[in-house]
């Protein structure tokens, strides 16, 4: 990844940050537009971003505005798919929550929204600075302050290991899962940001043993996001399953929530 990948900056203020970053990865450190790579971490004024040097795309992520706010407001709340997957009920404790797979921490959000303490791993370092620079900009904002205070705390990290690190006091309810795949939706939006991230990452090759790993380290159950109609990740049978119109979660049941 490195080899494709280096640090640009947009003004010569930034310069400091592009620099503390590449350092830190050992990528070359170049001006907005000057990369010799296909991929750049990309300061702007704004917000870092990922872009594609090659496109002329770029892509980042915001916990206040756009896509992410939205689905906050009207994704559904306790009722949607997601938040029954991972086994949140009317009168039963709010699950706590590994986003073992965390990427653009798109669902890792909307479950902090609902609740849900979320500890989110992410094992590509370009991904995680994506992530925590939204996080700094948003912790700004009081109602996102109190999804920090109820613990929205991202790790960098190799997830298989993170878990098989975990004793039993660390140990949360769910171990949620959502492996790259080619994407189906034709949202160019989604295209966009899903080409990005398979052109840095590639296709995750070790998803089973994750799986496996989950099931050892979960308290209560995993729940596996895939695309609805794709075959499950291993031979294991899932409990049960629930759909939405793209999307089937597949929940591996330990104990009843």
């Amino acid at each position: 990844m490195k080899n494709h990948l280096c640090v640009t900056y947009q003004s010569e203020n930034l310069h400091p940050l592009a620099e503390q970053l590449s350092s830190q990865h050992q990528l070359g450190c170049h001006a907005d537009g000057k990369g010799s790579t296909d991929l750049a971490l990309n300061f702007t004024e704004q917000y870092l971003e990922l872009r594609d040097l090659t496109a002329n795309t770029g892509i980042h992520v915001d916990f206040l505005a756009g896509a992410l706010a939205h689905r906050r407001k009207y994704g559904g709340g306790r009722g949607q798919t997601l938040a029954r997957a991972i086994g949140m009920k009317q009168g039963k404790p709010i699950p706590s929550v590994i986003d073992a797979t965390a990427g653009l921490a798109k669902d890792a959000y909307v479950l902090a929204t609902l609740g849900c303490p979320v500890t989110l791993i992410e094992r590509s370092f370009a991904v995680a600075a994506l992530v925590d620079d939204a996080i700094q900009r948003a912790a700004v904002d009081s109602d996102f302050n109190t999804l920090l205070t109820r613990g929205f705390k991202l790790v960098q990290d190799n997830a298989i290991e993170y878990l098989s690190r975990l004793t039993s006091d660390q140990q949360v309810d769910v171990i949620y899962l959502d492996p790259m795949y080619p994407e189906r939706k034709k949202s160019s939006q989604v295209k966009k940001n899903m080409q990005i991230l398979q052109k840095l990452l590639g296709q995750d090759m070790d998803t089973q043993d994750l799986l496996e790993q989950a099931l050892k380290a979960a308290r209560k159950r995993v729940v596996v996001k895939r695309p609805r109609g794709a075959e499950t990740i291993n031979s294991t049978q899932p409990t049960l399953c629930y759909e939405s119109k793209n999307t089937r979660y597949d929940v591996y049941v330990i104990t009843a929530i």
